[in-house]
C-alpha cells in the first residue's frame, strides 16, 4: 500500500507516471535500469535521495555506498537507485546530470547505469524497418517479425495525418533475436507500394547520430575545400603532388556520395574517413620539406614574422589543444605559410584559444577566410579575419 501510495505522490497528481501494473508493484519493470549517482553530500540519507529521486517516478530502491571501516559507517557520497521503470531512470538522468548541483557540493550531480545494466539496453535491441507498405500497421509489422522472438514494442512511425510513413521500430527483448531478425528479413522482400527491398537494420544509436553530424558537417567542409578559389592557389603545397590531391579528393567525393546514397553510411564513412586521414597524414608528413623547421622554432620563440597587407589574420575560438603546428597544418592548403602562430598564456602555460597566420599574398588570406571560417572543430567555430593593421597586435 505505500508503494502504491509513493507512485501516486511521485507526480502530485493523478498518476500518469505510474510505473508498472497496480499488481506488479513489488517489483520493477524487466528492463528498469539501476543508476548510479555520484556528487551528493554525505550527510544526506535514504529519506533526501527519495524526495530529490521521486518527482521522476516511484523508486524502488537506494542503496548509499558507505566506507564501513568508519564508525559509524560514513557515506561516501554515491549512491545507486533503481526506479519502477526505465522511463523514470532516464527521465532523472536527463534532469540531474552535470545539470543540477546539490547544496554544499562543488560539482554537479553524476548519474549514469551501473556497468552491469548497460549489457541489454533497448538501443542494442531496437531495429528500424524502412520500406515497408503503408498498409500495414502495428499487428501485421508485428506479425511478420513474431517469428525471431519476444518483441517488447512495434511502433510504425507515422505523419501529421495518422498515416504510415512506410517504416517502423521494433525492440526484441535481446540482441540476439534482434541480430537474427536483420540476417532474415533484409533485403528479403519488396512489398507492396514500395521502391525496393525491404531495410532491417539496427536503429540509430546517439553515437550513430553524432557521427552523421561529423559527416554532414566533413560534407559542407569539403565542398568549401574543393571550391575553385580555395584549391586555385597550391603554391604551399609543393611537395603534395597533383596526382595525390586528385586521388584523396576524388576518394573524399565517393564517399561523400556513397554516404548520402545509402543512409547510414558506415562503410562509407569508414572510407571517408580513411581518405580524409590519409591526406592529413601525408600533409603532416611533408610539413619538414615544405617549412623548415626554424617556422615553428620562431614562433615558438615569440617572433611572429608578417606578410604584406592583407596577407594576416586572426584566428579566434582554436580548441584549447591545439598548438603551432596543428594551425600550420590546418591553414597551409590556402598558400605560402610564413608564419603561425598561438597565443599561449604565460601564468598557465595553456592557450588563450587565438593567434596569427601570415601568408606571403593577399590572395590565399582571402581564400582562407572563404574556407576556414566558421569551419568547427568540435564544439567550437572558428572564426578567421583580416588583422586589421600592422599596429594592432592583440585581438581583443
Amino acid at each position: 500500500l505505500m508503494v502504491f501510495f509513493s507512485c501516486l505522490n511521485s507526480n502530485g497528481s493523478n498518476g500518469s507516471k505510474m510505473n508498472g501494473s497496480m499488481e506488479n508493484l513489488d517489483t520493477p519493470d524487466h528492463d528498469s535500469i539501476k543508476m548510479f549517482v555520484g556528487q551528493i553530500p554525505r550527510s544526506w540519507t535514504e529519506t533526501e535521495l527519495k524526495e530529490l529521486f521521486e518527482p521522476y517516478g516511484a523508486v524502488h530502491q537506494i542503496n548509499i555506498l558507505r566506507d564501513r571501516t568508519a564508525t559509524p559507517p560514513q557515506s561516501k557520497g554515491c549512491c545507486f537507485v533503481t526506479f519502477y521503470t526505465r522511463k523514470a531512470a532516464l527521465e532523472a538522468q536527463n534532469a540531474l546530470h552535470n545539470i543540477k548541483t546539490l547544496t554544499g557540493m562543488h560539482h554537479p550531480i553524476q548519474m549514469k547505469p551501473a556497468d552491469s545494466e548497460k549489457t541489454n539496453a533497448v538501443e542494442d535491441r531496437k531495429l528500424f524497418v524502412g520500406m515497408v507498405t503503408k498498409k500495414y500497421g502495428e499487428n501485421e509489422v508485428r506479425m511478420m517479425f513474431s517469428a525471431f522472438g519476444q518483441i517488447e514494442e512495434c511502433r510504425i512511425l507515422r505523419g501529421p495525418d495518422g498515416l504510415s510513413r512506410g517504416c517502423a521500430f521494433i525492440t526484441f527483448s535481446t540482441r540476439a533475436q534482434a541480430a537474427n531478425a536483420i540476417k532474415t528479413m533484409h533485403h528479403s522482400q519488396t512489398m507492396e507500394g514500395c521502391s525496393s527491398p525491404m531495410v532491417c537494420k539496427f536503429a540509430d544509436t546517439q553515437r550513430d547520430k553524432e557521427q552523421r553530424r561529423l559527416q554532414q558537417q566533413l560534407a559542407q567542409q569539403m565542398q568549401q575545400l574543393n571550391s575553385a578559389s580555395t584549391w586555385g592557389n597550391l603554391a604551399g603545397l609543393g611537395g603534395l603532388t597533383p596526382q595525390y590531391l586528385a586521388v584523396s579528393m576524388a576518394a573524399m567525393n565517393g564517399g561523400l556520395g556513397a554516404s548520402m546514397a545509402n543512409g547510414s553510411g558506415a562503410s562509407s564513412m569508414d572510407a571517408l574517413t580513411q581518405a580524409y586521414s590519409g591526406m592529413q597524414q601525408y600533409t603532416a608528413s611533408a610539413l619538414p620539406s615544405l617549412y623548415s623547421q626554424s617556422l615553428l622554432q620562431g614562433a615558438a620563440g615569440g617572433s611572429q614574422k608578417e606578410g604584406p597587407e592583407g596577407a594576416n589574420l586572426f584566428i579566434y575560438h582554436l580548441p584549447q589543444e591545439f598548438g603551432d603546428q596543428d594551425v600550420l597544418q590546418m591553414f597551409m592548403p590556402f598558400g605560402n605559410v610564413v608564419s603561425a602562430k598561438v597565443f599561449i598564456d604565460k601564468q598557465t602555460n595553456l592557450s588563450k584559444c587565438f593567434g596569427f597566420v601570415s601568408y606571403d599574398n593577399p590572395v590565399s588570406a582571402q581564400a582562407a577566410i572563404q574556407a576556414m571560417n566558421g569551419f568547427q572543430i568540435g564544439m567550437k567555430r572558428l572564426k578567421v579575419q583580416l588583422k586589421r593593421s600592422k599596429n594592432d597586435s592583440k585581438p581583443y
